[in-house]
């Protein structure tokens, strides 16, 4: 070949276009590691349990990769790596996500501009950034065919006008609740996507509080995907579990593997090969190694779980992942950062880990939900308003409130309505027979006026003050006492209050979930022990425990707060709130100390056999005092014949 054809040709390979690689092949022949960002500088290397969720991003059939994880595992460098395939093999739209503008900018001076620089099949093709008005800024990179936005989640604008065809969201438990006022970062992110038949989005985080984790939610959607691998003593794959690490006492250092199947010792030496075996025998077709879905998915997510028991890294043995976890054993909030950023798992807080359906309903014992305890001396009911039913649970008291849940129901219908008022009369008016004999009523009930009825509710209150039904709303301020004072509510038209008209009490929600979640731990029938009622519905204690406690920062301040995560109910637990409020308004009527005997003995009286040998009618409310007034005499007894509906101003829910 003569040459001039040597030369044309080699001026034609010029612009042959680069073979098509997978994301890790592609990786180990061009992408380079910069000094600013990697301990070790030079050309990339894929860690064997890497290859998996780097070439799911060039994987045709695969449109979400999820990966939940730890520190110290390379999820920031294979995000380079997409930016850097992309640019270089298949120029597109890209759009990076960091939780603030702040680390978006950081992101790119740290980690984007050394890629660019350093990677020779990459410096060619980004355009130069010269000022502001150019292609290329610090959130903005260009260059033939492709461009490169970042942007912080705390931004409503970045998410604005774009269409993206490849979308990565990084640390997503790290993002504000809201981008602005537009909602949810993920979905905002997706829908540029949305013309792109042939789109990626990915979204990686180590994980934070359990059932508020924007992470755990997008793992649960995919198909979960794990890495086995072998044990070097009896071959068993295996995914490597904190639980079955092991140390003898006082010697993190010497920590090892024990085997799930046989209990054989794998010691830290083992790790690479354990790793790069179950790469070569996946590689070789083996896929009982390697990433295996543990969930049927739908084909299109892909989800990873990595921590840092897999990892490479020096700072990563086994001994000093045991030896850390020591350090952080006996704070929580050391052993919270711990379990997030070293296991890569989720945090669950005290109330949710030791309180949960199953567990509750385990200790539940058999006793008639028709009838009131032995035990109880009075009864409260807690009332929440829904858009299309009431729901209503019963409390029964002991002394030193020990609390008995005798029931829980639903009225359904639509709360604008008299008919369904009518019906919650028929619960919380009536006589409740008791198991010692006799009957008794409802001495408080707390209903909920913060939905879309307060109107009604108000209505309601009003008309049946006298049997002891108060007006409720919610109020999750920190340090808000269980139960306010009344507000009155009601005014004429002159602005003058009027003295028979409703009143509102303002209830502490996050104060007395704290109360009841605490004596939920209580083991033993006393004072503060709730019992629960057998004959309540698996969906009460999933409703009673869907709430989670998580801890907040605010202002460097650390404070809890309950959270109720999307798409679950807590009906239940709301009507424990209001049901308990209800017994706290008792002592504005009461002697704090003394309202404990008041009710023993009324239900004595009550209870008492006549000389005829018949039953004792529906007995009188125990005498009333002032609202923590030691020295307010005691008043006559109520007559409970006397009381009833309000004659004198008939509304709504009486016209029937």
């Amino acid at each position: 070949m003569s040459s001039l054809a040597q030369a044309a040709l080699k001026f034609l390979a010029a612009f042959k276009p680069p073979a098509k690689l997978s994301l890790s092949a592609w990786a180990d022949r061009y992408a380079f590691l910069s000094a600013e960002s990697s301990a070790e500088a030079g050309r990339w290397k894929t860690i064997p349990y890497q290859r998996g969720i780097m070439d799911a991003f060039t994987d045709p059939i695969i449109e979400q990769i999820t990966c939940m994880k730890s520190a110290r595992v390379g999820w920031t460098k294979i995000l380079n790596n997409v930016i850097g395939y992309h640019i270089h093999q298949d120029p597109c739209p890209i759009m990076l996500v960091q939780p603030t503008i702040e680390d978006a900018e950081g992101y790119s001076k740290e980690e984007i501009a050394p890629m660019l620089r350093d990677t020779p099949a990459l410096a060619s093709l980004v355009s130069e950034e010269k000022s502001k008005s150019s292609a290329s800024t610090i959130l903005q990179k260009s260059g033939p065919g492709w461009v490169l936005g970042m942007i912080g989640a705390n931004s409503p604008r970045g998410f604005r006008r774009v269409s993206r065809r490849i979308v990565l969201l990084d640390e997503t438990d790290g993002y504000p609740a809201s981008a602005g006022a537009e909602g949810d970062q993920i979905k905002l992110a997706i829908r540029r996507t949305e013309y792109y038949h042939n789109r990626k989005i990915a979204d990686g985080s180590t994980p934070t509080v359990k059932d508020a984790s924007r992470i755990e939610r997008r793992f649960l959607q995919s198909d979960q995907r794990r890495y086995f691998v072998p044990c070097p003593v009896c071959d068993a794959p295996q995914v490597l579990q904190w639980k079955n690490l092991k140390w003898p006492e006082g010697e993190p250092e010497l920590a090892y593997f024990q085997c799930e199947d046989n209990e054989c010792k794998i010691e830290h030496a083992q790790k690479m090969w354990m790793v790069e075996e179950a790469d070569r025998r996946n590689l070789a077709g083996d896929d009982r190694y390697g990433w295996r879905a543990t969930a049927p998915g739908n084909g299109k997510h892909a989800g990873f779980h990595i921590w840092a028991a897999y990892s490479f890294s020096p700072n990563a043995a086994w001994g000093q992942l045991a030896a850390e976890f020591l350090e952080s054993k006996g704070d929580s909030e050391s052993l919270k950062t711990f379990v997030n950023t070293i296991l890569g798992e989720l945090w669950e807080e005290e109330y949710s880990a030791k309180v949960g359906a199953d567990t509750l309903q385990s200790r539940a014992e058999t006793f008639d939900p028709a009838a009131i305890p032995a035990r109880a001396v009075l009864v409260t009911a807690g009332v929440d308003v829904q858009d299309n039913r009431i729901a209503v649970s019963l409390w029964g008291w002991a002394r030193d409130e020990e609390a008995f849940i005798i029931n829980h129901q639903e009225i359904f219908g639509d709360p604008a309505r008299p008919e369904i008022w009518k019906q919650l009369d028929e619960i919380i008016l009536r006589p409740w027979r008791h198991e010692l004999g006799g009957t008794v009523k409802v001495a408080a009930t707390g209903i909920d006026t913060g939905g879309h009825y307060t109107h009604e509710v108000y209505q309601y209150a009003r008309e049946r003050r006298r049997h002891g039904v108060i007006a409720v709303k919610g109020s999750s301020q920190r340090g808000q006492q269980s139960i306010s004072k009344p507000k009155k509510m009601d005014v004429n038209f002159r602005g003058q209050v009027i003295k028979s008209g409703v009143q509102l009490y303002i209830v502490g929600t996050d104060t007395i979930k704290n109360l009841i979640f605490g004596r939920l731990k209580h083991n033993e029938p006393g004072p503060g022990y709730i019992h629960m009622n057998a004959a309540l519905t698996p969906e009460f204690y999933q409703q009673f425990t869907a709430e989670k406690q998580v801890t907040r920062f605010e202002r460097g301040r650390q404070f809890k707060e309950w959270i109720l995560p999307p798409g679950k109910r807590n009906e239940s637990l709301d009507c424990a709130v209001y049901a308990v409020a209800a017994m706290h308004s008792l002592y504005m009527r009461y002697h704090r100390s003394r309202i404990w005997d008041i009710f023993e003995r009324a239900l004595g009286a009550l209870t008492a056999k006549k000389e005829d040998g018949s039953e004792p009618e529906t007995g009188d409310l125990p005498p009333e005092t002032g609202p923590e007034d030691e020295n307010t005499p005691l008043q006559p007894a109520q007559n409970s014949r006397k009381i009833g509906l309000n004659r004198g101003k008939k509304g709504f829910v009486t016209r029937w």
